[in-house]
């Protein structure tokens, strides 16, 4: 079977993965067993990264199905895939229980030449009990390391600077968390002015109550956060976990105060703002709606 078909079979279940709105870490070492089996070569696993960085659409995983289904047309080709999922299972012997369910349905759904829109249920739902359902169990050992890195960033800063924030280790953790998603935007054009320097400062004083001392020590640790770089499936899956839907909406105002700051909306801005709201499930129709009202701002000024 070809890789292109391979790939096709991986998209599908990666978004099975993201089924409840994240992919979680054994869910991530599930899917990269697949990678070693189909022995993927590295320009290939990039084509998977936009489905391992956000959900698609319904639309999208329509039409991804009715593709496995298409592509995998010989007999020789359904019975790979089976194979790799009988692989997969004994590699992984928590869920050998299931491995006979797996294989005996999957297969079954393979041989079935009339597949309907119910089907591409069934099947997600089929990889959804037996694939991923041992996936999702807390790791209670496993820290973010997200969460290690800025709290020690704040201690070291703290000390050097002879000021210790007041706020709460979990209170100082959040504002991190979405601080450096905001200074991510402004540096993702490789270019963070005084305009924006003060945009993000005005974000976190509003945002968080913060002034003085306060504010400039943990301003300087989330601009540094967001030149660097950080794992952003964590920071996203983790402000979900932490907030609402509204809540999320509103730092999406917050995202394009950022962008508009410098007096335009950058494309790098735009489709970095776009990507970081599509990860916190936030519908496409929001996202164009709060870019028109930050670009009505713009014109009038």
């Amino acid at each position: 079977m070809s890789k292109f078909k391979k790939l096709t079979f991986l998209k599908v279940l990666t978004t099975v993965a993201w089924a409840d709105g994240e992919v979680s870490e054994s869910e991530l070492n599930l899917l990269k067993s697949f990678y070693r089996k189909f022995d993927l070569e590295k320009h290939e696993l990039e084509e998977l990264k936009p489905y391992l960085n956000a959900p698609i659409s319904k639309n999208e995983k329509d039409l991804l199905y009715r593709q496995m289904i298409a592509e995998l047309s010989t007999a020789a080709e359904k019975s790979e895939i089976v194979a790799a999922l009988e692989n997969m299972l004994q590699v992984h012997p928590r869920m050998k229980g299931d491995e006979k369910q797996l294989v005996d349905q999957f297969s079954g759904w393979l041989e079935d030449t009339s597949f309907t829109k119910r089907s591409f249920g069934r099947i997600r739902n089929l990889f959804q009990k037996t694939i991923f359902k041992h996936a999702r169990d807390p790791n209670p050992d496993m820290e973010k390391y997200f969460k290690r890195r800025v709290l020690k960033k704040i201690e070291l800063k703290s000390a050097h600077s002879g000021f210790a924030s007041k706020l709460p280790e979990d209170r100082l953790y959040f504002l991190c968390l979405v601080g450096s998603l905001m200074a991510s935007i402004a540096h993702v054009d490789n270019h963070f002015d005084t305009l924006e320097k003060k945009a993000l400062k005005a974000c976190l004083a509003e945002q968080f109550s913060l002034k003085g001392k306060e504010l400039t020590l943990l301003f300087e640790v989330v601009e540094e956060q967001g030149k660097k770089g950080f794992d952003f499936r964590e920071v996203v899956t983790e402000i979900n976990r932490l907030t609402s839907f509204n809540d999320r909406l509103h730092f999406m105002e917050c995202f394009f105060a950022m962008a508009t700051a410098d007096g335009e909306i950058a494309h790098e801005e735009s489709e970095e703002i776009r990507r970081i709201t599509k990860s916190m499930r936030i519908p496409h129709k929001n996202f164009i709606q709060a870019k028109v009202r930050a670009e009505k701002v713009l014109n009038k000024q």
